[in-house]
């Protein structure tokens, strides 16, 4: 292909490696958590990469209704010796050689001024500060964001103009996927079916358990619950950047399940 795609192209299936399981197949994961939104980013050892990563475990709860997945440029060989099926709550696809980077046609730049925001020199200059460096003239792996249906249509597309190009967490997917009406409709009920279902619903407000006292939304906007209210997540690790130039082949467009 090597061009970008657009909403109303489709994705091909093919199989992808993760640091704990290998050669699964992506119409599956679509099956299972369509709409998916996909996200590019670039290798895993990236300050950037690893903390938008953590950003999406810790408010994954926030996200309902649909799935995610997030595409590094990493070996998963590397990953697997920190990364085990329990330690993120979101599939994690490895494309160490760029497969579907190129296939996509999602670019590189060896400017930095083009491609950090001032958030991404945050992270970065946090980053330094705890011992990362990154290499001199080494090309810079701008993001995509991609929402499929389940057999692949590509329903919204952005490439990242900036390495934090990229919805900042579960919450931000979440209201991307009802901007976008792709949240399941809830079916009308009348009054009557209402009361022969649940009965009246005065007989049950005593039993209701006391309303904990809401958070104050900062800007107008909804903000995650509380990280007590999910299922813990285990901390991401620290993992050096990948050599790219010795990683072999870790996606396939070659479906051979495709007639099942």
């Amino acid at each position: 292909m090597a061009e970008r795609i657009a909403v109303g192209d489709k994705l091909p299936f093919f199989l992808y490696d993760t640091p704990y399981s290998a050669q699964n197949r992506f119409r599956d994961l679509l099956a299972q958590r369509s709409p998916l939104v996909l996200i590019f980013m670039a290798n895993f050892g990236h300050p950037i990469t690893r903390t938008f990563a953590g950003r999406y475990a810790g408010t994954y709860g926030a996200l309902r209704d649909g799935g995610m997945a997030l595409v590094v440029r990493s070996r998963a060989d590397k990953l697997s010796r920190s990364i085990g099926p329990d330690t993120l709550p979101y599939p994690l696809l490895c494309d160490a050689d760029g497969v579907l980077y190129d296939y996509l046609d999602i670019p590189q730049n060896s400017s930095t001024l083009m491609t950090y925001s001032l958030e991404g020199w945050r992270i970065l200059r946090e980053a330094k500060k705890q011992g990362y460096r990154a290499a001199k003239g080494a090309l810079q792996q701008l993001p995509l964001t991609l929402i499929l249906d389940r057999d692949g249509t590509v329903l919204f597309c952005h490439y990242g103009a900036s390495l934090t190009d990229v919805p900042e967490d579960c919450e931000a997917i979440q209201s991307l996927l009802e901007e976008l009406d792709l949240t399941p409709d809830e079916p009308d009920i009348d009054e009557q079916t209402f009361h022969e279902v649940y009965g009246d619903p005065a007989s049950f407000e005593e039993d209701l358990p006391e309303e904990r006292p809401r958070r104050a939304a900062r800007h107008g906007r909804h903000r995650p619950a509380p990280m007590d209210d999910f299922s813990p997540v285990e901390a991401i690790h620290e993992y050096n950047v990948p050599d790219l130039d010795k990683t072999s082949m870790v996606s396939l467009f070659d479906d051979p399940y495709a007639d099942d």
